[in-house]
C-alpha cells in the first residue's frame, strides 16, 4: 500500500544536544501543537559494494510503532541545509526489503538482477528519539518541525544525531525559512547538508574528511539562464558548506582556502549573471558575502606567505628569519581565529539562510524580467558573456610586455573571472576545449604568484615596523629580496603563457 512518492523538500538543523530543550521555545510565538514524541529505528540497506549509494539511491527500512515503512529516496541534492529529493514511501510487513516497491519508485533495474537482490544487506542503521509537531502558516502552508536525537550506528562505530528537521508538507517554501531564521536567531544552530543516510554512509566507510574542491554545475543545455543561475550559486554555497567543520575545526589550511574560492565563485556567479538577478535582490547579501571574504582572505594571505614565501625563501638558520617566523605565525593565529570566529557566528548561518531564501525564490520565478538575457538560450547567454569576458581579458592585455604592477594585477582579476565563468558553463562547453582552459589556468597561476609576491611585500612593510633589531630588519630585507626575484621569474614566464592562451580560439561557439 503506497503510503506517497514525490519531492521531499527540507531544511536541516544541526544543534548541540544541551540546547535542544530550547527549541520548542524558540518557536513559541508560531502557533502550534505541543510536539509529541516516538522512538524510531531505522535499517539502511545496500550491497557490499554500495550499488544503491553509486546510483544515487537511499534504501531505509523503519519500524514506526507496530508497522515497517520501506522509504526510497533519491539523493536529490542539498544546499545551504535546504534538501530536495524524491522519495517513496510503502507499508510492509516486516524488516525486509520490498522489491516491488522499489521497482514501483522507478528503480526496478538496479535490483533487476537476483545477485543484486541476495545481497542486499544492512549497512547502518539510526536509533533517535523524535519530538515533531506542525506550524500551519498563511496561505495554507504547512511545515512539519521534527527534533531527532540518537545514534547512528556501522558496526562498532557510532555518531551522535541532534538535529532539527523542517519539513514542507503543503505550500510554499518561504515557510520553512520563516521558521529556520526564527531559529537560527534564537539558538546557536548550524545548517547541516548531509542527510542521515550520508552520513551513515561515511561512518560506515569509515571515510576521513578532506578538503573539498569546486565541481562543474550540473547545467544542462535546456536549462533557464535564471535556473542556471540558481544552480550554480546552490553550487558554490554547497562548495562552501563541504569545507566549513574543517575550517573551524582548523585542521588544514586547504579548508579555509576552498571556503574563500567558494565564495569568489559565488559574487563572480552574481556578476555573471547580474542582467537575470531582480535589482537589489543580492545587493544586502553581497556587501555581507564580501565582508566574509575579506575576513578569509586576510588569513589566506597569511597562509600563502608562511606556507609558500617563507618556506621558499629558506634561510632556516638565521637568526632574524626564526623571528619573523614567530611574528607570521603570532599574525597567522589571530587572523584564523578572526576567520573561524565569523564562520562559527550565528549570523553565518542567517546570511546562509537568507542566501538560500533568495536564491530558492529567483529558481522558482516565472521569467517574466524584461531583459536580453532572461529569455535567451542558456548556450547563447554561456557563448555572450564567455566573448564579453574573453574581450576584457584581451583588452587588459594589450601591450602586454609594457604593462605595470597595477595593470597586471587587473589583467589577473579579469582572467580570473574569464576562469571562473569557464568553469561555470564547463557543461556546455565542447570536449576539445581542455587545451584552451589549461592555457588560461596556467596565465592565471603565473599571474596570482606575482600577486602572491606583492602580497607579501605589503605585509613585510607591516612585518618591519614590529622589531627594529639587526637580524629581524636583515629577514625582512631578505624575504623582500626573495619576492622580487621571484616577481622577476613569473614576468619572465609570462609572456609565453600570454601567447599560448592567444592562440586559442574562442571556444565555446559562435555569440
Amino acid at each position: 500500500m503506497p503510503l506517497d512518492l514525490g519531492l521531499e523538500i527540507e531544511i536541516k538543523l544541526a544543534i548541540e544536544a544541551h540546547r535542544a530543550s530550547r527549541v520548542w521555545q524558540a518557536l513559541s510565538r508560531f502557533p502550534h501543537e505541543k510536539a509529541s514524541s516516538h522512538r524510531l529505528f531505522s535499517a539502511y540497506y545496500d550491497t557490499p559494494d554500495c550499488l544503491l549509494k553509486r546510483n544515487g539511491v537511499a534504501l531505509r527500512l523503519r519500524r514506526e510503532g507496530q508497522r515497517w515503512i520501506q522509504t526510497v529516496k533519491s539523493a536529490g541534492n542539498a544546499s545551504g541545509g535546504l534538501h530536495r529529493r524524491t522519495e517513496h514511501e510503502t507499508v510492509v510487513a516486516t524488516q525486509l526489503p520490498s522489491f516491488p516497491a522499489m521497482a514501483q519508485a522507478g528503480f526496478g533495474d538496479l535490483i533487476a538482477d537476483r545477485h543484486a537482490r541476495d545481497a542486499l544487506g544492512v549497512i547502518f542503521t539510526t536509533k533517535f528519539s523524535r519530538s515533531t509537531t506542525q506550524f500551519e502558516r498563511d496561505g495554507g502552508n504547512l511545515v512539519e518541525v521534527s527534533l531527532d536525537r540518537g545514534v547512528i550506528a556501522a558496526r562498532e562505530r557510532r555518531e551522535s544525531i541532534c538535529e532539527i528537521e523542517l519539513e514542507l508538507k503543503a505550500g510554499n517554501a518561504a515557510a520553512l525559512f520563516e521558521l529556520a531564521l526564527e531559529l537560527a536567531r534564537a539558538l546557536p544552530v548550524r545548517l547541516e547538508n548531509r542527510s542521515k543516510a550520508q552520513r551513515g554512509y561515511d561512518l560506515a566507510a569509515g571515510a576521513k574528511a578532506a578538503p573539498v574542491k569546486a565541481s562543474a554545475p550540473g547545467l544542462t543545455a535546456q536549462m533557464t539562464v535564471k535556473h542556471a543561475f540558481a544552480t550554480i550559486a546552490f553550487d558554490c554555497i554547497a562548495h562552501l558548506q563541504a569545507n566549513e567543520t574543517g575550517l573551524l575545526a582548523g585542521r588544514d589550511p586547504e579548508y579555509l582556502h576552498q571556503a574563500r574560492v567558494a565564495l569568489r565563485r559565488l559574487r563572480s556567479a552574481v556578476r555573471v549573471f547580474g542582467q537575470v538577478i531582480p535589482e537589489g535582490q543580492l545587493e544586502k547579501i553581497l556587501d555581507e558575502l564580501k565582508a566574509l571574504a575579506r575576513l578569509l582572505g586576510n588569513a589566506r594571505n597569511l597562509d600563502v606567505f608562511a606556507l609558500e614565501t617563507l618556506a621558499q625563501a629558506n634561510a632556516a638558520d638565521h637568526a632574524g628569519m626564526s623571528a619573523l617566523r614567530r611574528r607570521t605565525q603570532a599574525m597567522r593565529r589571530h587572523a584564523a581565529r578572526a576567520a573561524r570566529a565569523a564562520v562559527a557566528a550565528p549570523g553565518y548561518t542567517i546570511l546562509l539562510l537568507q542566501t538560500t531564501q533568495t536564491l530558492t525564490a529567483i529558481q522558482a520565478q516565472a521569467q517574466t524580467v524584461p531583459s536580453a538575457g532572461a529569455n535567451m538560450k542558456l548556450a547563447d547567454f554561456a557563448a555572450r558573456v564567455l566573448s564579453q569576458q574573453h574581450a576584457r581579458v584581451k583588452k587588459r592585455g594589450r601591450h602586454f610586455m609594457q604593462l605595470a604592477f597595477p595593470d597586471l594585477h587587473r589583467l589577473r582579476i579579469q582572467v580570473k573571472r574569464l576562469r571562473y565563468a569557464s568553469e561555470f558553463f564547463l557543461p556546455l562547453v565542447p570536449d576539445g576545449a581542455a587545451d584552451a582552459l589549461q592555457s588560461l589556468a596556467d596565465l592565471q597561476a603565473l599571474l596570482g604568484r606575482l600577486n602572491d609576491d606583492a602580497v607579501a611585500w605589503k605585509l613585510l612593510d607591516t612585518m618591519a615596523a614590529g622589531d627594529a633589531a639587526t637580524d629581524y630588519q636583515q629577514a625582512v630585507g631578505y624575504v623582500r629580496g626573495w619576492c622580487a626575484r621571484d616577481g622577476e621569474q613569473c614576468l619572465s614566464l609570462l609572456e609565453d603563457a600570454w601567447k599560448k592562451f592567444l592562440k586559442h580560439k574562442p571556444w565555446w561557439g559562435p555569440s
